[in-house]
């Protein structure tokens, strides 16, 4: 499957992450606060680490370095 995510995209998402995943796993907030962050921490962090993001798919966007363009290239459906 081909990146989708670039190198500062996925350093916030690692970031984001594993903060999501620090503040579930200390259970300060109640049980489905704690899921919803134990869901979103580890959807980032699996995305940061294979640089493939479906959302990204789906809006047709691209931040992966590679694809020869700035930090953010948006390609229109035609």
């Amino acid at each position: 499957m081909k990146q989708n995510v670039g190198i500062l995209d996925t350093a916030i998402r690692s970031i984001i992450g594993v903060a999501c995943l620090a503040l579930a796993a200390e259970g300060l907030f109640p049980q489905v606060i704690s899921i919803a962050l134990l869901v979103t921490g580890s959807l980032l962090w699996i995305t940061s680490s294979f640089g493939v993001c479906f959302i990204y798919k789906l809006l047709n966007l691209d931040t992966y370095p590679g694809a020869g363009h700035g930090l953010t290239q948006w390609y229109p459906s035609t």
